[in-house]
């Protein structure tokens, strides 16, 4: 990834899943279901959220972009509202 957050801004790759539970997902329908967003990238001035977490946002000021192939999300740290706990969480 050539993407690095500046300031207080965080950016996200979504994650889309390959697999729902027995069947393979064609990958217009595993976008339309992927509600996971992880951190790839934290801005110097973010004091909360920490590299690699999956988060919850508010979608309201996103940007989305896409670089190599893959979709990112820049937004404010201010906008996430909830991380994770369950790390887990990838393969569900």
């Amino acid at each position: 990834m050539r993407l690095k957050a500046l300031f207080g801004n965080v950016i996200l790759e979504k994650i889309i899943p390959q697999r729902a539970s027995k069947l393979i997902l064609a990958e217009h329908v595993a976008e339309s279901i992927c509600r996971r967003w992880q951190v790839v990238s934290v801005g110097p001035e973010c004091k909360r959220i920490k590299l690699g977490e999956f988060v919850v946002f508010n979608t309201g000021t996103a940007g989305e972009i896409e670089d190599g192939g893959k979709k990112f999300i820049i937004l404010p740290e201010k906008d996430i509202v909830a991380t994770y706990e369950d790390r887990d969480v990838e393969a569900n």
